[in-house]
């Protein structure tokens, strides 16, 4: 089978379209050929050798995919062959990916692979983070890193269906323009504006109750002085580069205002611990797909050998919503 693989972190030209060996699946495993692979930031953090939780290498990359089941391994009885089917696993950028039978996602016709591809670790993330951890109530306001990113447009989306408000922040009046046309309520550009202020302005001085991060960096504790009483930051992301080591000095001087900071990591806060709970949001996430209530963007589909040329698109912060693979 045709797989992209790393052999050492670096830029977009370490990707390497190579032959590898198609795998058998073992116990309780089934075989997907891939029809669309999702990328993520995640991938190209991975790439760049930058990502807290490096697989060894070498290492074919990607977490997301859809397509449909080819070979079933012993044990396997609650998946057929020739189910279609999206997965959040490992080893994606590839023709073919071992899966294990119960993480699959079974995928009704009425879904295409791309959506199919595009909408798990996004989606999921975005409502666990509002619905599961901060519990918001209608009429609450969230300020969004990444506004039109995929996870950044499933906030928008899922904001919409709760009756919450969102503040975005992007990099360009382009991408501004684009969130505007998605039903964002207030979108900042950050390397023209002073977020700080625009946020205390649109809010009248209260601050918001959740703050959605995925960039991180130095800039983090800026996050506190922008949340109104009692509320949090949820951190998922570090595209800037980790916060400051020290944290401690800036949450005081907000310690008043009873401010927290959290973490969110989807595999590892909600798919393992909690499985009835992330089943319960992925049936929901298709009904709403379904009902045409979210519905992922999707900004270009590249053959699978031109990865690296889907990297670079990423890492130049022009793209909106979903880059999709195509083996």
């Amino acid at each position: 089978m045709k797989a992209m693989q790393i052999s050492q972190t670096g830029g977009p030209e370490v990707l390497a379209y190579v032959e590898l060996e198609t795998p058998t699946p073992g116990a309780g495993q089934v075989l997907v050929r891939t029809e669309s692979i999702s990328i993520n930031f995640t991938d190209v953090l991975i790439r760049q050798g930058l990502h807290p939780m490096m697989p060894p290498l070498p290492t074919v990359p990607g977490f997301e995919a859809s397509g449909v089941v080819e070979v079933l391994g012993d044990g396997v009885t609650q998946v057929e062959l020739g189910q279609r089917a999206s997965f959040i696993g490992n080893g994606c950028y590839a023709e073919h990916v071992l899966v294990d039978a119960a993480a699959l996602i079974p995928i009704p016709d009425t879904l295409d692979s791309d959506t199919a591809a595009a909408f798990p670790i996004n989606y999921l993330t975005a409502y666990h983070m509002m619905h599961t951890m901060a519990r918001l109530e209608e009429g609450q306001t969230i300020l969004s890193y990444a506004a039109v990113g995929g996870v950044g447009i499933a906030i928008i989306q899922l904001a919409k269906l709760a009756g919450l408000k969102v503040i975005g922040l992007t990099s360009s009046n382009e991408k501004a323009a684009r969130a505007k046309e998605l039903g964002i309520h207030h979108i900042i550009n950050y390397k023209s504006q002073n977020v700080v202020e625009e946020v205390r302005e649109f809010t009248q001085g209260q601050g918001v109750d959740l703050i959605l991060d995925s960039v991180a960096g130095p800039s983090f504790p800026n996050n506190f002085g922008m949340l109104a009483p009692l509320g949090q930051v949820i951190w998922y992301g570090e595209a800037g580069g980790p916060p400051p080591k020290n944290l401690l000095e800036p949450l005081m001087a907000h310690f008043g205002k009873g401010v927290g900071v959290r973490t969110f990591h989807l595999f590892q806060s909600i798919a393992e611990p909690f499985p009835q709970i992330m089943a319960e949001s992925i049936q929901t996430m298709i009904r709403y797909l379904e009902e045409k209530k979210v519905e992922p963007v999707i900004q270009d589909r590249i053959p699978l050998k031109d990865a690296a040329q889907a990297h670079k698109l990423l890492e130049s912060q022009k793209t909106v919503g979903k880059l999709i693979l195509k083996p």
